[in-house]
């Protein structure tokens, strides 16, 4: 809000707010839910909406920096010595699970959308095909 605009009964309240990037989504869904107050309350909500931009801006900067993805042909030999795949049983296995098993592994998890990209690792390894969402089985 301008100070111009002021009546004599309004005063501008500056603060400092600090920003962790570890919790940057929750921070952003703070703020988008402290704005439906202001409204609810018909206070200026143009601060608020400042906020929110600069949290989805750092969020966007964030998310691009690990773009690089892990080698493709490591995690589909990896994914290949997963027991079940040694052994396959007659259930299929989730996809949870191979990551869970990947990540066990010591291969980093911690990618956008690394669900999708092992998701079409899985189905390149040898007489593996997909049964449902986030299934696999491997023939015999």
């Amino acid at each position: 809000m301008d100070e111009d605009h002021l009546n004599e009964n309004e005063t501008i309240l500056h603060i400092h707010i600090p920003l962790h990037n570890e919790n940057l989504r929750e921070e952003l869904n703070f703020y988008k839910e402290l704005k439906s107050f202001f409204k609810e309350y018909n206070k200026p909500v143009e601060d608020i909406d400042f906020i929110i931009s600069n949290i989805e801006s750092n969020i966007d900067i964030l998310s691009n920096e690990n773009h690089i993805l892990p080698d493709e042909d490591k995690l589909i030999k990896q994914i290949a010595k997963h027991p079940y795949f040694k052994n396959p049983g007659d259930y299929p296995i989730r996809l949870l699970t191979i990551l869970k098993y990947l990540k066990k592994k010591g291969f980093n998890m911690h990618y956008k959308d690394i669900d999708i990209y092992i998701d079409g690792l899985i189905q390149k390894v040898d007489g593996v095909r997909k049964v449902g969402y986030g299934l696999y089985k491997k023939i015999r």
